[in-house]
């Protein structure tokens, strides 16, 4: 038995808990990957996996199983594509996963100039604001906002990500400029929402910080459509100082500024974050992407481990 691949099939079923599927990214017959994982568990002596007409699963001894097994997987190929790659010339599939906004704003103008020096790498560019596992979702390099990670990660911040409060001029005149948090409940709120949930206003007065009760004109997970609402004075925005600096700059938004802190998260370090595993930063085109996107998108600034 070739244990080494009825190992990648396993982690492959894991992943897309699919037998097609994982027989499509290896490019071969389902009834193989099944009959390899088949023998893995005759020679372990145990049931790794849960499977019916419908559903396949891990059990929970494969769980325990594959939490042992993954790492040193994950090793073996960062070590094989090192290998790989002798050549001076980074190259190879890059897999990069982005925040939408930020991906489409600033990070695709900064990867059209990344193709022109290292066009021997192939971009694979995932936008979504859903959290990744660099190591199971097999992505290079992420580009996220929020507190700084905990993971095993590097984490290197690009920008502090600071809210800004923002109208049209004619809501403004519309409505009133609002002076305090208070005033907020009177005005029509654009939100976001995020992955799991509409991203909720929050403001910090003498008591600390709170939720704001503000009544909401639309909604929506794309940062381009809060902004084309926000221009056509449908409502206050609240969003990432880089994400309205077009607008602002053309008059389209004006910034609102309260005498207290609004935000969308209640205090402590924010920003976006490129983050990588540091196995993979050896690997030729993974640490020229993240040099150059440092260098392009932020200031350089490295995170914890």
């Amino acid at each position: 038995m070739d244990k080494l691949r009825a190992l990648q099939y396993l982690l492959k079923v894991a992943d897309t808990l699919s037998f097609s599927r994982a027989a499509k990214a290896f490019g071969v017959p389902a009834s193989s990957i099944s009959r390899r994982i088949s023998d893995l568990e005759q020679s372990l002596g145990v049931e790794l996996l849960h499977r019916t007409t419908r559903t396949v699963r891990l059990t929970e001894i494969g769980a325990l199983y594959l939490e042992q097994v993954r790492p040193g997987m994950a090793q073996l190929d960062d070590a094989q594509e090192l290998v790989g790659q002798r050549s001076s010339t980074p190259s190879g599939t890059l897999r990069i996963s982005t925040m939408p906004g930020y991906g489409q704003l600033l990070l695709m103008p900064a990867l059209h100039d990344f193709s022109d020096r290292y066009p021997d790498i192939v971009l694979d560019v995932h936008l979504s604001d859903a959290l990744v596992d660099l190591g199971r979702d097999q992505v290079d390099i992420a580009i996220r906002g929020g507190r700084q990670p905990q993971d095993r990660v590097v984490a290197r911040k690009l920008d502090p990500n600071r809210f800004v409060l923002a109208a049209s001029p004619q809501y403004l005149a519309d409505m009133g400029t609002p002076r305090t948090l208070d005033d907020l409940a009177s005005h029509r709120a654009l939100l976001y929402r995020g992955p799991n949930t509409v991203i909720k206003w929050q403001g910090r007065d003498a008591d600390g910080w709170r939720e704001l009760p503000v009544t909401p004109a639309f909604i929506s997970n794309d940062g381009a459509s809060l902004l084309a609402m926000a221009c056509k004075h449908r409502g206050l925005v609240l969003l990432s100082e880089w994400a309205l600096k077009g607008p602002l700059s053309r008059g389209e938004l004006v910034q609102v500024t309260l005498d207290q802190p609004v935000s969308v998260g209640r205090g402590g370090e924010a920003g976006i974050y490129l983050l990588y595993l540091q196995t993979r930063y050896r690997i030729p085109k993974v640490r020229v992407a993240v040099e150059f996107l440092v260098e392009r998108l932020g200031d350089g600034v490295r995170g914890d481990d």
